[in-house]
């Protein structure tokens, strides 16, 4: 039995910005001006993380109650965001390969930085969901590697079965993803389309390394 725990943006949705829109709208409602917020990278990040990052560049001391607020904030902005054709936000291949996957016997579920009512306003608005039922989420760790052990224990209770981790694969789009997966002793199957350049992921060497999830035949190499 095999499991597969796919990441969300970049893996399954494109990073086409969408997300970190509704993130500095929800700081800008909070905290007003934005102009000492420095451009970095969304990309692997924890939601709690990214919030963390965002208000320690912007020199603001915030209580959890009102970081709470600006995840609050960020969902409700996602949902306005979500674009006019949802279709364009998938990746090549998606929803087909998760379709594909069930198919050919492997168990799916999520591991993602999102915290859980976001990933879901993600999921939901394509249907992925339909496939994608448990899972880890950004608000269950403070790591992303935390989030493995996480979504196997979640997914072993969700389908009453057995995983051993020799059978457990990450399919993601992230530096952080292959670090995850290496800590947490599992493989990494990387998609290059995401942020992190394919040259970049190939340096990290994870278990497999595909262009996108068009890839021929990759699932039959897991069997």
């Amino acid at each position: 039995m095999k499991l597969l725990l796919f990441d969300i943006d970049g893996t399954l949705l494109k990073p086409n910005g969408v997300g970190k829109r509704a993130f500095l709208k929800a700081i800008k409602q909070k905290f007003g001006d934005l102009s000492k917020l420095s451009e970095f990278s969304f990309d692997g990040l924890l939601d709690r993380q990214i919030v963390e990052k965002s208000l320690k560049m912007m020199g603001v001391t915030a209580s959890q109650e009102e970081k709470n607020e600006i995840l609050k904030c960020y969902v409700e902005n996602l949902k306005k965001e979500i674009p006019d054709d949802a279709t364009e936000w998938l990746c090549p291949n998606v929803p087909q390969i998760l379709k594909e996957s069930k198919k050919k016997g492997f168990y799916l579920a999520i591991l993602t930085g999102n915290i859980k009512e976001a990933a879901f306003v993600k999921l939901k608005s394509l249907k992925l969901d339909n496939y994608l039922k448990v899972g880890s989420f950004g608000d269950d760790a403070d790591e992303r590697w935390q989030l493995v052990d996480i979504a196997i224990e979640r997914a072993e209770k969700y389908y009453s079965k057995k995983f051993e981790k020799e059978n457990i694969f990450l399919v993601g789009d992230s530096t952080r993803d292959i670090e995850a997966g290496r800590k947490a002793g599992i493989k990494v199957i990387s998609v290059a389309t995401g942020l992190a350049p394919y040259e970049k992921l190939q340096f990290l060497e994870p278990f497999l390394l595909l262009r996108d999830l068009t890839s021929p035949n990759f699932l039959d190499t897991l069997k």
